[in-house]
């Protein structure tokens, strides 16, 4: 039996709160998981289960388990699970009945219907015996003309039931919207949850740009409800990044650039950082309408009026905003309908419930024993890195706005002019959502997950390319650049590994979707001219393009993908023939070592030794890591940067150390591991980071927090996790 912790959250009770937890499990522990049973105490919960990911005889390797949990006020509580039961009757179920032209999805207190051609929301809506037609609109988006296009009417081309309960329903509509003049622009998707027992649902809206002719800009995006009244409505607004300041009656509140500039907000900002909702009740009939991370994704209105609530997902009163060709952004919304008799109270509570859900959260000994990830949890913690893997993590910077959230400017690339004047975006380079997933893990806190699912979202968005006539591009993840999307696609600039991450603990199958078309642009870069040369390009280039494939084989076990890594083994091994070792052309009359791009090379090979075994990789990891050490290291035990003259400033870090590692545990041999010590020793001396953050500042559409970018985190962390268990593990830290 393993536990289940829920930190202490809302001073209130939570009955039948819904609650969503992936599980990693070992190969061949569970073939069956409906034998899955969560317990509260003596009690046993009913779950609803899906099987997310299996390892290679069928047994599953991730699950994602739905249930409603009874979690009491202002406290911390545990639960804990087993696979020793079977499926149980919930106390309360969703049902779905879909037709040739309608979806109804019945909460039991709520009841709504869904139509398969029209992209307008719920067009029926019933509460008890409160009844609402035509309740919203579509989603609009207007363009720098005026010409208005929405999802509303005859737009929607596929509509799916994702899940259909019986404790969580989702649906799934997808579409192009349309103007009057019947002109179409971008696409769209829009997805709808329910749960068991609950008035409420959870909307996910998400527009792309799909256009061939480039970037539009935009004068507002919006959605309105009007649910009609007889009587005189009684009508809210609440907003607060302490606690919500609520204003009765008719009200609006814009969240600009300057609000957020000068709002002091001591949060974890991907956790929590204010509550933005409307509500409407006339006639026992009621909705209330949070915008989520709203303050995050600013700018954003919501107005409330006799009529009913405007949600501006962008305000017409801002300038307008510039989509580029490719990109996508998705907002979410919590649609909470109501009867007289709810208090503005309850409203506030179940709004910053869904800002900041409860998380049920797993001992670090489950994703260790799992084996899910490569292996990093020293069993013996050496304090100061542990805290200075926290503060390295804590002290990063971010930029907040509506394309920017989750992500955040390299300073380093700025200051090189790779933007010509503007920021340069690190575009989660490196993989920040991995290694804060990871993070998560290890340590048990809440923040550094929803860090990673905040990052997660935004490369699914905007660090994805949506749209491209280049092949190289499409469907791929752009290199690290201004605006984000602005420059090309490579495969030493792309991963997969932290999306798979995000699918599993979210169930979300667009971020398997898009895990899976960055690796097939992957095979697309690797079957051009480029490279097929032998040392015709810099190591790092096919070693993370490996790494990725290999990620993402373990998902799907398709063999394209290990067929593409193999031949890349193959060619490191004619490399390594040809020219003696992962020597790339650099100036016109030179080839040189990179030693830490070889090192990225050497890492994913051994993830690619891990899976298929092969002994002549190993024997090749060996042998390219004792010629780094013959051929780069200083006289001062330091590795250089590259191999020139001009070039031999001292670089060495966590990517060196892990291939040390990785070459001693293949060879046995103590030259690899006492380079590594030294290496850590020497990273120690100097800190591994700091846990301030730095002041904010605008620049452009965005707000910045300075510090270093994600990049110097998700570089950091994992090669040093690896060499921080190994030398752990052979005794060789104090403290």
């Amino acid at each position: 039996m393993s536990s289940l912790r829920f930190d202490k959250l809302s001073m209130y009770d939570r009955v039948a709160e819904p609650v969503s937890l992936a599980i990693p499990l070992p190969e061949s522990a569970v073939s069956d998981p409906e034998t899955l049973v969560v317990r509260n105490g003596d009690r046993p919960v009913a779950c609803q289960v899906r099987t997310t990911s299996t390892w290679p005889d069928g047994s599953v390797r991730w699950l994602m388990a739905d249930f409603l949990a009874d979690l009491p006020g202002n406290t911390s509580h545990t639960m804990a699970y087993d696979f020793e039961g079977g499926s149980l009757e919930p106390e309360a179920i969703v049902t779905v009945m879909e037709s040739d032209s309608v979806i109804d999805v019945s909460t039991g207190p709520l009841e709504a219907r869904i139509d398969k051609r029209d992209g307008a929301l719920l067009p029926s809506v019933s509460l008890g015996d409160s009844e609402r037609a035509n309740l919203f609109s579509g989603f609009e988006i207007v363009d720098a003309s005026e010409n208005v296009y929405t999802t509303a009417g005859d737009t929607v081309e596929s509509a799916e039931v994702v899940q259909a309960g019986p404790i969580r329903a989702e649906i799934e509509l997808t579409g192009t919207p349309r103007s009057e003049a019947g002109k179409l622009l971008f696409g769209y998707t829009i997805r709808l949850v329910f749960w068991a027992g609950k008035p409420w649902v959870d909307v996910e809206y998400q527009f792309v740009n799909r256009e061939p002719s480039g970037s539009v800009d935009l004068s507002a995006i919006r959605m309105i409800s009007r649910p009609g009244a007889k009587s005189e409505p009684k009508m809210a607004l609440g907003e607060g990044h302490y606690r919500t300041s609520v204003k009765e009656g008719e009200s609006e509140r814009l969240l600009d650039q300057e609000t957020i500039l000068y709002q002091a907000v001591e949060h974890v900002l991907e956790t929590f950082y204010g509550d933005f909702w409307a509500d409407w009740c006339a006639d026992g009939f009621g909705v209330a309408i949070t915008q989520f991370q709203a303050h995050q994704n600013f700018p954003k209105r919501l107005a409330v009026h006799r009529d009913g609530i405007d949600v501006d997902i962008y305000p017409e009163s801002q300038p307008p905003v510039t989509i580029l060709q490719g990109v996508a952004k998705t907002h979410r919304f919590l649609l909470h309908f109501h009867g007289d008799e709810t208090s503005l109270e309850d409203i506030t509570a179940r709004s910053l419930q869904f800002q900041m859900p409860d998380v049920a959260m797993l001992p670090e000994s489950v994703y260790r024993d799992a084996g899910v990830w490569e292996n990093l949890f020293p069993a013996d913690r050496h304090q100061p890195i542990e805290a200075g893997l926290i503060d390295k993590a804590d002290g990063r910077g971010l930029g907040l706005g509506m394309i920017h959230w989750g992500d955040g400017p390299d300073a380093g690339y700025t200051q090189q002019g790779r933007g010509k004047g503007d920021l340069v975006w690190t575009n989660n380079e490196y993989d920040f959502p991995h290694g804060m997933y990871l993070l998560f893990a290890k340590t048990g806190e809440r923040r550094f997950r929803d860090i990673a699912s905040v990052a997660a979202q935004h490369w699914i968005d905007v660090d994805f390319c949506h749209y491209s006539d280049d092949p190289l591009k499409m469907g791929g993840q752009p290199i690290h650049t201004a605006g984000h999307v602005t420059g090309g696609v490579t495969p030493s600039h792309e991963w997969t590994e932290g999306l798979l991450d995000y699918y599993h603990f979210t169930g979300k199958r667009e971020a398997l979707k898009k895990a899976i078309s960055i690796a097939d642009n992957m095979l697309r870069h690797l079957d051009s001219p480029k490279f097929k040369e032998a040392g015709g390009f810099a190591a790092r280039e096919t070693g993370w393009a490996m790494r990725g494939l290999v990620g993402v084989y373990q998902e799907t076990r398709d063999q394209k993908y290990l067929d593409a890594c193999t031949l890349i083994a193959e060619q490191f091994m004619d490399w390594k023939r040809e020219w003696g070792a992962f020597l790339a052309p650099y100036t016109s009359h030179t080839k040189v070592r990179v030693p830490f791009m070889i090192s990225i090379a050497v890492n994913a090979l051994y993830r690619y030794h891990s899976v298929t075994g092969d002994d002549r990789v190993a024997t090749l990891i060996v042998e390219e890591m004792a010629d780094l050490l013959e051929h780069c290291v200083m006289p001062d035990g330091r590795f250089f940067y590259k191999e020139l003259p001009s070039l031999n400033r001292r670089a060495g870090g966590p990517r060196e150390m892990e291939a040390l590692c990785h070459a001693y545990e293949l060879s046995g041999d103590q030259k690899f591991l006492d380079q590594a010590k030294r290496m850590m020793d020497a990273m120690l001396a100097s800190g591994l980071g700091s846990g301030g953050r730095g002041s904010k500042s605008v620049n452009k559409d965005a707000i910045i927090f300075g510090g270093p970018g994600p990049k110097s985190f998700a570089s950091f962390f994992v090669p040093f996790m690896v060499a921080y268990k190994t030398l752990s593990d052979e005794g060789l830290l104090d403290g």
